[in-house]
């Protein structure tokens, strides 16, 4: 049974070949690249932050979002640490907050605020348009 839905799936996808000799397979139906169809939102927000979010959410295989471990941290109340690239305000703060945020640290001078986010409420967080970005927070380390 595998066999005949793999091979009725190739047979449904068209092979392209360019003039390198390059071969490109595109299916019809298949999801866009990942990528491509995230809105401006998700394109601030970090692709291994995002992969947590596809996880959560159980849309994972469904995204193409590959195995293994994204090494953001996350704690047991499914909040991430990110750096969030933004001038900081005291408005913005506020709103980190009320979506459930707990912030570490600010630095104004980096338009930077460190805080533990809810993964599921950093879509919103991003959708301000006084956030830049939100990447996972370095994290310090001791070489002995």
């Amino acid at each position: 049974m595998a066999i005949l839905v793999c091979t009725v799936v190739v047979s449904l996808c068209l092979a392209s070949v360019s003039g390198a000799g390059d071969r490109t397979v595109v299916c019809p139906g298949a999801p866009q690249d990942e990528k491509e169809a995230r809105t401006p939102a998700q394109r601030k927000i970090n692709s291994q932050l995002l992969y947590e979010i596809y996880r959560r959410r159980g849309e994972a295989q469904r995204k193409g979002v590959p195995p293994g471990d994204t090494l953001v941290r996350i704690d047991h109340a499914g909040r991430a640490l990110v750096d969030v690239r933004a001038h900081v305000t005291a408005a913005l703060e506020r709103q980190i907050r009320r979506l459930g945020g707990r912030i570490v640290t600010t630095t104004p001078s980096l338009d930077s605020i460190v805080a533990w986010m809810p993964l599921l409420k950093l879509e919103r967080l991003a959708e301000s348009p006084a956030v830049r970005a939100i990447e996972p927070a370095a994290t310090a380390m001791t070489v002995r």
